[in-house]
């Protein structure tokens, strides 16, 4: 009896370990020199360079190895559910499809992009949502000055939305829906950077709570609302990062306690941690709380390299024990950021027709870390 027991369990030991050895087999290598995301940032093209921008993705983006192209469309799309809300010249339904198949062809993956908390002014111009919806601002006495005059970080920048008006969300939702819709998309960047306004003294809502309390229960609000629809978040990385701390004050981190959001918001969140004058080791943060993250870099070509390197070493060293490959995994590539003109930095990539200096720092930056993104790979 004892003997027929010992060898059933010496069979089923040996079933383990043949299924353990062929589940290794089947699970593909991590490869810790090959980005999964190798990403870019562009502000959505006019309507006249549709055709040169679905160009560019079609060919530049192509060689350079871009898999993924995040698009700034903001308010520039013509919404159906909140029409009042589409800038002058914004781009039809039909004109955001050539983007779309654009990126199909080039097996790249498109993320839609806007700003759904702070930036909601331009200098002392409203933004369409505050200009249509007045009552979601959270503070309305607290006004751009005029004329105007650049107050530094910490007086006035940008107007915020009130996370916790009751109608916000009535207008966020659809027209989110509709970006994800338009652009075929499977994950959604909501922004969230440079949150100035938060928990305002004088919002009957917001007034006296905790900043990062209300940070966080407007997150979870949206990302609620996406992954209802499996539809990835992504968002900036600057409010969920102590500024007094790290000495990165308040334009690459937060000066107004929203930092200790970042234990209170879902951990399946993909965060792009924008870093433009160096390369601190904040991505290696994000990824020890368990965040997949993306380091930003824009014009800076020294920034951008040291903060690729921050990736490689931290996938290569993270494999050396089971219990680290997460870790290296979480570090799943990078996300080059582009701020200015569309045509402006398609023409400063090729080195033909006008474009700024500071447009060539962008592209010479995008070009050179593309370039050591391959050769990674080899």
């Amino acid at each position: 009896m004892k003997r027929r027991l010992l060898q059933h369990l010496l069979a089923v030991c040996i079933g383990i370990s043949a299924a353990g050895k062929a589940g290794a087999q089947a699970a593909p290598a991590f490869k810790w020199n090959e980005l999964p995301v190798r990403g870019l940032l562009l502000s959505v093209p006019a309507k006249q360079d549709v055709p040169m921008f679905c160009d560019f993705i079609r060919t530049a983006l192509v060689k350079e190895g871009v898999n993924t192209l995040a698009i700034r469309i903001e308010y520039m799309y013509q919404f159906k559910s909140h029409p009042e809300l589409a800038e002058k010249n914004a781009l039809s339904e039909a004109e955001m499809k050539q983007i779309v198949r654009a990126c199909r062809d080039a097996k790249i993956r498109l993320i839609p992009t806007m700003n759904l908390m702070a930036h909601q002014s331009e200098q002392t111009e409203m933004g369409p949502l505050l200009k249509h919806y007045p009552q979601f601002d959270e503070s309305p006495d607290f006004n751009p000055p005029v004329p105007w005059k650049d107050a530094g970080m910490f007086e006035f920048y940008s107007k915020s939305i009130c996370p916790r008006h009751p109608d916000l969300l009535k207008v966020l939702f659809p027209i989110m829906d509709e970006l994800v819709a338009v652009c075929e998309a499977d994950a959604l960047h909501v922004g969230l950077d440079e949150v100035w306004i938060i928990g305002y003294d004088k919002c009957p809502r917001c007034q006296g709570g905790d900043r990062s309390e209300i940070f966080a229960e407007y997150v979870n609000r949206l990302h609620a609302h996406l992954r209802e629809k499996n539809v990835e978040m992504w968002m900036w990385s600057d409010r969920l990062i102590d500024g007094k701390t790290t000495n990165l004050l308040g334009w690459q981190a937060s000066m107004n306690d929203t930092h200790r959001a970042i234990d209170r918001i879902p951990k399946d969140i993909v965060i792009t941690d924008w870093k433009y004058e160096s390369a601190p080791p904040t991505p290696g943060y994000f990824a020890i709380k368990g965040f997949n993250v993306l380091p930003s870099a824009c014009a800076k070509t020294d920034v951008a390299l040291a903060q690729l390197q921050q990736v490689l070493m931290t996938r290569k060293d993270g494999t050396r024990a089971d219990w680290a490959v997460p870790l290296a995994s979480r570090m799943r590539g990078v996300f080059e950021t582009m701020w200015v003109n569309s045509a402006e930095f398609i023409r400063a990539y090729y080195g033909k027709g006008e474009y700024r200096p500071n447009t060539k720092d962008n592209a010479d930056t995008f070009k050179a870390l593309f370039k050591a993104i391959r050769e990674a790979a080899k």
